[in-house]
């Protein structure tokens, strides 16, 4: 049974406004609904700013906990910081081998979202950083980012895509069900790949 068309938005403060705006502007004509996702932390809503104006704000009421998966198409992480911001937890224990005995909950959400060969993910710029909690996550995975986070994506175990013409990392890159977008400059060749995506699936 084919899913919703309908794509969760993951958001936190520090988020870029040019990619939700792109998101919204996008998706919805295409007939794709975009709800909006947060860890609220057990409030019923949050209100998070955007990173470039922070008196624009979004309201979020959905939480990352009451996510069901199987209802959606579609994830996009969004960037400026907010997955940074979102992976903060205030308890850390050690476990057995030296590292955290649990990587964050907002990581946990995002890597159930792509172990779902049925959700498209999407991240654009810093939004990797979700999926660095886990040492293996993005292992093998050949991907494109914000230029200042590609060592520590390196690090996680991914590869790069290139724009060799350009000299710099490629603007979109398709992974299996990870779209990867190097730069809110480059966000409307994100959406376009993203959608052709979806689309594919549909």
């Amino acid at each position: 049974m084919a899913r919703p068309p309908r794509i969760l938005a993951f958001l936190d403060s520090h988020y870029d406004g040019t990619e939700t705006a792109a998101l919204d502007n996008f998706f919805p004509v295409r007939g794709f609904e975009v709800e909006y996702v947060g860890n609220l932390r057990g409030g019923d809503q949050a209100v998070f700013f955007n990173n470039n104006n922070p008196s624009e704000t979004i309201t979020v009421t959905k939480d990352i906990h009451d996510v069901d998966l199987t209802q959606y198409t579609g994830l996009v992480a969004i960037g400026g910081y907010a997955m940074d911001m979102t992976r903060y937890e205030p308890i850390v224990e050690e476990g057995p081998d030296g590292r955290p005995k649990e990587i964050p909950e907002s990581s946990k959400f995002a890597i159930e979202a792509l172990k779902d060969p049925e959700i498209t993910v999407g991240t654009i710029c810093h939004s990797l950083w979700i999926f660095t909690s886990d040492p293996d996550i993005l292992r093998g995975r050949k991907v494109t980012c914000g230029h200042n986070i590609i060592y520590d994506v390196l690090n996680a175990g991914a590869t790069l895509a290139y724009d060799p013409v350009n000299r710099q990392l490629a603007a979109s890159h398709v992974d299996g069900n990870l779209v990867s977008g190097r730069h809110p400059f480059a966000v409307s060749t994100f959406v376009e790949t993203y959608y052709e995506v979806l689309k594919a699936k549909q």
